[in-house]
């Protein structure tokens, strides 16, 4: 009896730690093709110094929301292909209201990316901003 435990055990062990495996190794693939939205951008014109100035044009993307002087949007989900990253979004305008969409980012270059709200009603471009 103490072997079919035993036995059983081993296998789950041996199952915990190939699953444990994979995960690290599709992690670091991901990171490897990691999209760079992160940082400070300004909409449809190029970020002079920080962007402090262009306070309108001024847009934040962190890990998990993108802010701009219309609100801010809380990122419920995110899938890339290629140089594309879609969205799934959350935002809460400044006038209080509140809508969920969707959003997807084009790469042009780790400094440009092409916006555009899938419902098609808003298309930007967004420079990054130094440091």
């Amino acid at each position: 009896m103490s072997n079919i435990i035993g036995n059983k055990w081993m296998g789950n062990k041996r199952t915990l730690a190939v699953g444990a495996g994979l995960a690290m190794v599709l992690s670091c693939a991901l990171a490897e093709g990691e999209f760079p939205i992160e940082g400070t951008f300004t909409q449809n014109e190029q970020c002079r110094g920080d962007g402090s100035k262009q306070e309108f044009a001024l847009v934040k993307v962190t890990a998990k929301d993108v802010s701009y002087s219309g609100g801010v949007c809380s990122i419920d989900s995110k899938q890339q292909d290629g140089d594309n990253l879609a969205m799934r979004v959350t935002c809460k305008f400044t006038s209080g209201a509140v809508m969920a969409s969707a959003v997807t980012f084009t790469k042009k270059d780790n400094n440009t990316f092409d916006m555009a709200q899938q419902e098609g009603t808003y298309k930007a471009v967004l420079h990054r901003c130094p440091g």
